[in-house]
């Protein structure tokens, strides 16, 4: 059995950390493969970490295709390792296609997960979520407890949307995005300048797009676009992936040179 105590005490993720402790030892009682509920990819690599010298385990991160940004970990014994073909294809989690009307009511990412959350799915069964322009959203979510989503009528606002639940491979799957390197020197370290210059959307933008609660900060929603960040810090915003900050530097002028990692 793990040590629960030893592995939680310097975690910052300490309930993902604590869910992926009972599952390994699931998986070590019964040698079978267990998986965590949903939760950001880059969490499921920074708790991952704490887990590295553990040989009796193996890990595998996987959201239902390869550029998701919400993942569950598998975890089985070490001297029981699956295929991963055989991970892929046993993931426990089904599509889901949200159809309605959005040309005149706009809706967003957060929009659509609010809509399952507030209908009976707890937000560990929902992965990620996209637009499809203005018809609606799709997704993928836990495969379980989710027949009385099927085929049913609901409103997002005043818009009425039907509810499909299908296979992940009759998804449109959003386009992958590669890792990028980008540089850029800001007045300040404050949470809108950096994530305007990383996401390339302006100031204006971003700073609404904050105040909506549409941008994550190491996991947590913010809405005050004065924080001041500092390096390692990773921010999420909805659509738009992730940007990591890997280096911060004071020039001569008083102003930040900001090195990033886009992914």
């Amino acid at each position: 059995m793990i040590d629960l105590k030893e592995i939680l005490i310097n975690s910052n993720y300490k309930k993902e950390t604590e869910e992926l402790i009972n599952i390994a030892n699931l998986a070590h009682k019964h040698w079978e493969t267990y998986w965590t509920g949903f939760n950001s990819t880059y969490v499921c690599e920074e708790i991952l970490k704490d887990f590295e010298n553990l040989n009796d385990f193996k890990f595998f991160i996987y959201g239902g295709f390869s550029s998701s940004q919400r993942s569950r970990i598998a975890c089985f014994r070490g001297d029981n390792i699956p295929e991963e073909d055989v991970l892929k294809s046993n993931f426990p989690a089904q599509g889901i296609k949200i159809n309605g009307n959005f040309l005149f009511d706009n809706a967003t990412q957060d929009d659509f997960r609010s809509l399952l959350i507030e209908n009976g799915l707890n937000q560990l069964k929902v992965g990620d979520i996209w637009t499809i322009g203005d018809r609606g959203a799709q997704g993928i979510i836990d495969n379980l407890d989710i027949e009385h989503l099927d085929e049913k009528i609901f409103y997002l606002r005043d818009v009425k949307v039907k509810i499909n639940v299908v296979g992940i491979d009759e998804l449109q799957i959003p386009a992958g995005r590669s890792k990028k390197l980008l540089n850029t020197v800001e007045a300040s370290k404050r949470l809108d300048a950096i994530a305007s210059a990383g996401f390339r959307v302006s100031r204006t933008k971003i700073i609404e797009r904050i105040e909506n609660g549409m941008l994550r900060l190491n996991g947590n929603k913010v809405n005050k676009p004065t924080i001041n960040l500092k390096i390692g810090d990773k921010l999420e915003l909805e659509n738009k992936g992730f940007i990591e900050i890997l280096n911060l530097e004071i020039t001569k002028r008083e102003r930040w040179k900001v090195k990033l990692l886009r992914k």
